[in-house]
């Protein structure tokens, strides 16, 4: 299949192509290196010494010569490439092409023949000679030029395309992000306001002024956090402290909560608001329906490369519930933490929910371990 293969990068700097000419100096000095081996060989094996004055002026012309004329081989190579032109196109150019560089390096070694005293003349023949005795080696030799210029342009091409698409990846990944926060602040707020509505309706006042006062608390607290897709743990546990009191004021004393986190859970970065539909959902589906006291804990710890945090109520447990949202977590609130997991971590991250150990439900949400 063919390959469409562009002009490179506008010209580089002085100093970049002092570099590249560095480089093609190296690169055509292994032939050189190669064919002064040879003739040291065959000499040796000939019991003949080496003329070095003669080998070098020889050989160290002819590749001289194809470092000179590769950048404009090089340019040709990119304007007549494949899949850019038709194929009449490309077989002309480059066949013209070869023939002025076989030329040119013709009359380049007839020069350098002259200045270092050996028999050649500006004539006709003594071009032809030099043309057809090293023919077959330049015709090589620009084809190497022009596939290893095509080579280096199609791997231009690839590293540019893999950028874009990163570039691409990354945008879409942080307008999904973006989506997902939106997504949560609305369902949050909703559910907040609906406790403080049944509370006024229940004559309550006092509560519900308090919870009014939380629920600024959390609204200032989620303006801080905005735009921000990781915070350290202790920032999320401070809203959802904020979030518990209020709960509670709901809940009034038969809610006991404990929070326990050690020192190095607290510095790791966790999802913002990404505890909050845990708890929610530990609150609506296991603690509301159950009459009496109850508990819910909040614990955080670190295990090696991982963050591990869980939540766990004690109330009626889904088989009582019969809630299958709460062990499927196909709630609006589970459902966008899933999402936000899954796109800044991949498969390095997980939610799980299943019933307690006696009563109730455990989330556990395991995170690799990063410090803030």
């Amino acid at each position: 299949m063919a390959v469409a293969v562009s002009y490179p990068a506008p010209l580089p700097a002085p100093r970049q192509r002092r570099g590249r000419g560095l480089v093609l100096l190296a690169l055509w000095a292994v032939p050189a290196a190669v064919a002064l081996g040879q003739i040291y060989i065959a000499q040796t094996l000939g019991g003949e010494p080496v003329d070095w004055p003669l080998a070098l002026w020889t050989t160290l012309p002819n590749w001289a010569l194809w470092a000179l004329m590769t950048p404009a081989v090089a340019w040709l190579a990119l304007r007549f490439a494949l899949g850019r032109v038709p194929v009449w196109q490309l077989v002309v150019a480059h066949g013209l092409g070869a023939a002025l560089a076989l030329g040119f390096h013709a009359v380049g070694n007839v020069a350098a023949f002259q200045i270092a005293g050996l028999p050649a003349q500006w004539t006709l023949g003594d071009i032809q000679t030099h043309y057809a005795l090293r023919a077959h080696v330049n015709a090589v030799a620009y084809a190497l030029v022009v596939a290893g210029t095509w080579a280096w342009a199609a791997s231009r091409q690839r590293q540019a395309r893999e950028a874009r698409e990163a570039a691409l990846r990354a945008t879409l990944a942080e307008t999904e992000l973006g989506a997902l926060r939106m997504q949560l602040r609305p369902h949050f707020l909703f559910n907040a306001l609906h406790a403080v509505g049944a509370t006024v309706r229940q004559g309550e006042s006092e509560k519900a002024v308090s919870m009014i006062s939380s629920l600024g608390d959390l609204l200032r607290l989620s303006l801080e956090a905005d735009g921000t897709d990781e915070i350290p743990l202790r920032r999320e546990l401070d809203v959802l402290d904020r979030y518990l009191t209020l709960e509670q004021v709901r809940f009034s004393d038969r809610l006991t909560v404990s929070v326990e986190a050690d020192d190095d859970a607290r510095g790791a970065l966790i999802p913002a608001w990404s505890l909050q539909p845990l708890v929610e959902n530990a609150l609506k589906h296991g603690i509301a329906p159950k009459p009496g006291p109850a508990r819910l804990s909040v614990r955080a710890r670190r295990e090696g490369d991982a963050l591990v945090v869980e939540v766990e109520d004690d109330g009626i447990g889904p088989a009582a519930s019969g809630a299958r949202a709460r062990t499927a977590g196909t709630g609006v609130g589970l459902a966008n933490t899933r999402a936000r997991l899954d796109a800044l971590y991949g498969t390095d991250a997980s939610l799980t929910l299943a019933p307690g150990e006696s009563t109730g439900a455990l989330a556990t949400l395991t995170l690799p371990y990063r410090l803030a």
